[in-house]
């Protein structure tokens, strides 16, 4: 049974301006438990299924300072339809204005009838960002850069195939993309067309999910598309996948209304022909609106379930790592 999401531009919410178009905001409705599912164990630890398969497992260091990733890479599914040739020059045929609007509707339309999802009922936001800044929800609504240094450098290829990861969460998190499924070869059909696309200024954007506990994104289509952009050394576009919950937001009366009076004083001097600073006009104007935007604020999360054993989670940590052959894991340095 297919997924309802009803899908609308998304302005932003109470901690965010007026009138600047951030994405879609998605309200989902009956979706069955998602096949795509974090479990976590004693709080710290997690582990990501798709359906039966496990695919990675995570621990979160005591002093909050990063976390240890050991991912199964497993190889490659398709859990979204294939971009077709077709759409590609469709969307590339709009004005460049319009285009991130349009790949969005249509992962938001491609999202319905797919059998690995992530998406749960409530609300969910889907945004646009390019590959230098990511969208990083603990930040206010904020961009935080994660600085893509592409070009197929050694460095790139060896985080492809590392199957463990340390995430360095620093002072200010970190906000790495990491793949799911392992990367194929880089003379592979798909990953070639998509090399092609890239060169020509046409690439999809990669569709990720924000997981909270990780402080980074997952892939959930556009693995190769990834690749082809390292290869080429050209930035990606990001469709960044968050859920989220609202909080009323109480006004102030009191403080309403003193803004208000001193902008109904500013007007009246400029109505009079006294010159006002344009800029101050303008703070205020914007102060006005603060004062009075009763939307409600965003908190976001990653819905999960407590239902791991802890001695379950170490267990197959510890076959996994016996499996690999105990490898060092790759650092990532925070942002």
């Amino acid at each position: 049974m297919a997924i309802n999401i009803h899908y609308q531009d998304d302005t932003g919410d109470h901690e965010r301006d007026y009138e600047q178009w951030r994405g879609l905001l998605l309200n989902v409705s009956n979706a069955s438990k998602p096949a795509l599912r974090l479990r976590t164990a004693a709080g710290k630890r997690m582990r990501l299924d798709a359906g039966d398969l496990p695919l990675l497992w995570a621990e979160i260091d005591e002093g909050y300072s990063g976390v240890s990733v050991y991912r199964n890479l497993p190889q490659h599914q398709e859990w979204l339809p294939a971009i077709s040739s077709a759409e590609v020059q469709h969307i590339a045929s709009a004005a460049s204005g319009s285009q991130q609007r349009l790949w969005l509707k249509h992962f938001a339309k491609a999202l319905r009838n797919v059998d690995i999802s992530c998406l749960s009922d409530g609300l969910w936001s889907l945004e646009y960002c390019d590959g230098s800044q990511v969208y990083h929800p603990h930040w206010r609504g904020k961009y935080r850069l994660r600085d893509w240094h592409l070009g197929g450098g050694e460095e790139d290829v060896q985080l492809l195939h590392a199957p463990v990861v340390y995430l360095d969460w620093c002072m200010s998190g970190n906000g790495q993309v990491l793949n799911v499924f392992a990367a194929q070869h880089k003379d592979s059909g798909r990953v070639k067309w998509w090399r092609k696309l890239a060169r020509a200024g046409q690439l999809p954007p990669i569709l990720v999910w924000y997981i909270h506990g990780l402080n980074a994104y997952l892939i959930l289509d556009g693995h190769d598309r990834l690749q082809a952009s390292l290869l080429e050394g050209v930035r990606p576009g990001f469709a960044v996948l968050t859920s989220f919950y609202e909080v009323a937001v109480q006004g102030d009366p009191r403080r309403e209304q003193a803004i208000l009076r001193q902008v109904n004083l500013v007007a009246e001097r400029i109505a009079q022909g006294i010159h006002i600073n344009p800029d101050s006009f303008a703070g205020m104007q914007k102060l006005l609106a603060q004062a009075f935007d009763h939307r409600p604020m965003r908190r976001f999360i990653t819905r999960s379930t407590a239902n791991l054993q802890p001695q379950v989670w170490q267990d197959e940590v510890s076959a996994f790592m016996h499996g690999k052959g105990k490898p060092e894991a790759f650092y990532v340095e925070g942002l």
